[in-house]
């Protein structure tokens, strides 16, 4: 991890995006009437799960340092696979490879920003705030 004056404050909020995302993946449907609605555009579903994951990878690229963001890939599409699978067992919920493969190019396009600019992006907020 970076060295940084708030990791609590990062790490905490990472790990909130991550609950919300474990949250949308595995509750029924039926619990969210809104996303129902939303689901009816086309792609919508590939299109959200794809922006969770860019998220997810963004906001970790945020506090690891460049050489771990191949790692920090590597466990979110374990976590994307991992939440497609559990799926099965949730009534309203399927498997989809499309998800699985949605989310992978979240991940991918978010480890390309990341590579080439937005990466460590907390340390650099940090230094704005505290300079």
């Amino acid at each position: 991890m970076l060295p940084l004056r708030l990791p609590w404050l990062w790490l905490g909020a990472g790990w909130l995006v991550v609950a919300v995302v474990c949250a949308g993946s595995l509750l029924p449907a039926s619990n969210m009437p809104w996303l129902v609605g939303l689901l009816r555009i086309e792609f919508m579903e590939e299109l959200l799960h794809a922006g969770a994951y860019f998220v997810l990878m963004v906001w970790f690229a945020g506090l690891c340092r460049r050489g771990l963001y191949g790692v920090v890939a590597v466990l979110l599409v374990a976590l994307g696979a991992a939440l497609d699978f559990l799926q099965l067992g949730v009534p309203s919920r399927s498997f989809d490879p499309l998800d699985i493969a949605a989310n992978a190019l979240g991940i991918g396009v978010g480890l390309c920003a990341a590579l080439w600019l937005i990466g460590g992006w907390c340390q650099r907020i940090e230094q704005h705030l505290f300079a």
